[in-house]
């Protein structure tokens, strides 16, 4: 099912379940681009030192954002294909089959509130309730320097 609201297109679609190595923590927003690199960096090394292969590009999982308090409660996270062993203080997270709302953003990250307010128009016209919101970032900002071009799927899965 396809709805274009306003300049995004939002699809829904079924998500496979997905196997996840992330690292968690509540972050606040001023420091979000300081985790990302640390925390990337330290799940694509234990992914290779495992013998792991990567299934996807990186993610973020966003279970709380607190405009309050600007922060946020996310994971970084990188989909894995394998039998993920214990790793201490990287934790392992399935996501189950799940019908999932998506679209695309183009752009800086910090122009991506008229893709979230045109996802949660969709879901409220819809009757869906939100229970984990995922960022799938498509580009690299260390390699591609124009912000305009960087492209971000936005996953919400739903009930």
């Amino acid at each position: 099912m396809e709805t274009n609201t306003s300049t995004y297109t939002i699809n829904t679609i079924n998500w496979p379940e997905r196997q996840f190595l992330t690292k968690r923590a509540t972050v606040p927003f001023n420091k979000l681009s300081d985790f990302f690199k640390e925390n990337y960096g330290t799940l694509y090394s234990f992914i290779g030192q495992a013998g792991l292969r990567p299934d996807g590009m990186p993610c973020a999982f966003y279970y709380k954002i607190d405009e309050v308090k600007n922060e946020t409660d996310l994971a970084a996270a990188i989909a894995v294909q394998g039998n993920i062993p214990d790793t201490g203080t990287l934790e392992k997270v399935i996501l189950p089959a799940s019908k999932v709302v998506t679209t695309m953003h183009i752009g800086s990250y910090e122009t991506m509130v008229p893709a979230y307010q045109a996802m949660d128009k969709y879901l409220a016209d819809n009757g869906l309730k939100k229970e984990l919101m995922i960022e799938e970032y498509l580009s690299d900002p260390m390699i591609d320097k124009d912000p305009a071009k960087w492209k971000t799927n936005i996953y919400f899965l739903v009930k």
